[in-house]
């Protein structure tokens, strides 16, 4: 697997987007947020299997919220998955088109 793929990975098995948290989230809100999509996953619940992500929908696993409550138990981890978690979920626009809004976002303005 390449980095690249390391870090889309990163980004889209984010815990905030795979347990569909907010990032502001307290900590015992996470836990019973992972219990109840663990039994959700447990019963087979359909609504329980897929999670958004600003790059479309992925497939949730029991093995991932566990990994994704693990993460947010950590403080230090917990902070960088807070500031990916930020990015606003659905389809990401063309790439052409996400440039000069990322760019108006951080500033910058054209002559």
């Amino acid at each position: 697997m390449s980095d690249r793929d390391d870090r889309l990975r990163a980004w889209t098995e984010s815990p905030f987007f795979v347990l569909a948290l907010p990032p502001d989230t307290p900590r015992a809100e996470v836990e019973r947020a992972a219990q109840k999509l663990l039994a959700e996953l447990a019963l087979g619940r359909a609504t329980a299997t897929t999670y958004a992500t600003p790059l479309g929908p992925r497939t949730r696993t029991a093995d991932l919220v566990r990994a994704a409550l693990a993460e947010l138990r950590d403080p230090r981890k917990r902070l960088l998955h807070e500031l990916r978690a930020r990015m606003p979920v659905g389809e990401l626009p063309a790439r052409r088109a996400l440039v000069p809004d990322v760019l108006g976002a951080l500033g910058w303005r054209s002559r």
